[in-house]
């Protein structure tokens, strides 16, 4: 209906208009009530009677609309108000009011913190732990905000962890421009020629700045094509002659020679350690992909390349021994077994520890036949001695050797499987509760004739998806705490060498 104007005012106009848009979704329920309240107000003498009177009925229809929306609250997905159309005979159990509050608090769960950095986790595992869109976006984010406050660290941290070629070149070289003691980064981004392009320049200015260090001078070894050598040493094929072509590459041999000569064998694993850990204690809400992505890519020397070198030392020491030049024979053995040493005390990094070790056994094998045969018994036995003391130290290295280790191994990959579960559960179970109250709230009269079986599996999914979402999410948080307490072990773990 419409309402006349027995005055002119536009006050009064607008006020009739209010009250004639409200009457057109007025709750059938109490609609009577909204007609009598719009035959009123053709009654009224003056402006402000009208404008008093509309507000009057506006009150009432927001009191009606209220009043509806809580008893529409407490029908379940599908029923129809009092008043309205006949609905279907089948409804779930379940009051919308119930439903919507057990949605909510499994959303509310899971954004909370840890319930995202669990979400971006198992996201990452079903990814393969490749860098997402988002992640992509985070380290640019993450970045332009270092660059503004010239912080060197975080661009370092940026670097180290993209996988554009280009982008991390230009990085690291602003990162070391603003803070020359992230000179380092040079060494952990140094791939080999099968990745990024090698950068001389790089590992020049590395050398300068750490001379006492073997790992620039591998490194600049490994940044010359590798691919002569590798062939003949993965067919085990160790003649002399092929020896001999790789001795006379005298670059390659030269580099290889120096990296002898320094004391210390530091791949710069802890440093770079010691940086993203600092980093995420500042940006916590870091995917663990983005944190551990620098890490997993962090450069080593080819490990490949160092044992070879050890072969041909030992050769060269062997043909020594032949020609009779004892003392050069035994230097050159000694050599080896302490560049191996230093490898395995100095690295961080589980796989150079054991190729140092593998390179100390083959020296001090060669060193206990060399001693015997020249008589040196005393000498023999100790070479002996440190071989098997070698090997007991890389088998006590190997996966599994440690009861403890095994054991913890085990529980987290058993919590893992957990988390993976609830997660998919999770997602299962709110893609179910997202399907059945769509298909009762928005098309009701199409589904209202379709068989009882299908009627009542909505209904079923209504019911117990959102239930079960709201415990899916609280276990998938609960599985996850072990993870976030190892998260935070790493941020606070001092990573010591040895």
């Amino acid at each position: 209906m419409s309402v006349s104007s027995p005055t002119s005012s536009t006050v009064a106009r607008l006020a009739r208009l209010l009250l004639d848009c409200a009457l057109r979704h007025w709750p059938e329920e109490t609609r009577p009530w909204g007609l009598a309240l719009a035959a009123e107000i053709d009654e009224a003498t003056s402006a402000f009677e009208t404008v008093r009177w509309s507000l009057g009925g506006m009150m009432f229809f927001a009191r009606a609309v209220l009043s509806g929306a809580w008893t529409w609250l407490k029908l379940p997905a599908g029923g129809s108000l009092p008043g309205g159309a006949t609905g279907p005979s089948i409804l779930p159990k379940r009051s919308r009011m119930f439903t919507a509050g057990t949605l909510v608090v499994a959303v509310l769960l899971l954004f909370l913190p840890a319930g995202r950095e669990a979400m971006r986790m198992v996201r990452a595992s079903w990814q393969g732990f490749q860098q997402s869109n988002s992640d992509v976006r985070a380290q640019k984010e993450l970045a332009a905000r270092a660059e503004k406050k010239k912080d060197a660290s975080t661009l370092a941290f940026v670097a180290l962890g993209t996988s554009d070629p280009k982008r991390a070149a230009a990085l690291t070289e602003r990162a070391v421009a603003l803070d020359p003691e992230l000179i380092w980064v040079y060494a952990a981004k140094c791939h080999g020629p099968n990745h990024d392009p090698p950068r001389e320049q790089w590992l020049a200015r590395l050398q300068l700045a750490d001379p006492g260090n073997a790992v620039p001078y591998l490194l600049a070894a490994d940044a010359l094509d590798p691919l002569r050598i590798r062939p003949p040493y993965q067919h085990g094929i160790l003649k002399d002659a092929e020896l001999e072509v790789v001795e006379s590459d005298s670059k390659w041999m030269g580099l290889m020679e120096r990296a002898y000569g320094p004391p210390r064998y530091d791949g710069y694993f802890q440093k770079h350690y010691q940086l993203t850990r600092t980093v995420w204690n500042r940006e916590r809400n870091l995917s663990p992909v983005v944190v551990l992505s620098g890490l997993r890519s962090h450069a080593i020397p080819n490990l490949l390349s160092l044992r070879f070198f050890a072969h041909v030392r030992i050769h060269k020491a062997q043909k020594a021994r032949a020609a009779g030049d004892l003392s050069r024979a035994e230097r050159l053995l000694g050599e080896v077994d302490a560049l191996g040493t230093r490898m395995s005390d100095g690295s961080e990094v589980k796989i150079e520890k054991l190729i140092g070790m593998a390179i100390s056994r083959s020296a001090d094998k060669e060193l206990a036949d060399f001693y015997s045969n020249t008589g040196n018994a005393e000498d023999a036995r100790r070479a002996a001695l440190r071989v098997e003391q070698i090997d007991e130290r890389a088998r006590s290295m190997r996966p599994g050797h440690d009861p403890a280790t095994r054991a913890q191994a085990q529980g987290f990959q058993w919590e893992g499987m957990l988390v993976q579960g609830f997660g998919t559960l999770g997602v299962i179970a709110g893609f179910a509760a997202l399907v059945g109250i769509l298909l009762l709230e928005l098309w009701p009269w199409r589904i209202r004739n379709a068989k009882t079986i299908w009627r009542r599996a909505l209904c079923c999914l209504t019911d117990y998806a959102p239930a079960t979402l709201l415990v899916a999410s609280a276990a998938f948080l609960m599985s996850f705490l072990p993870f976030q307490h190892a998260f935070a072990e790493y941020r606070s773990f001092e990573l010591r060498a040895g």
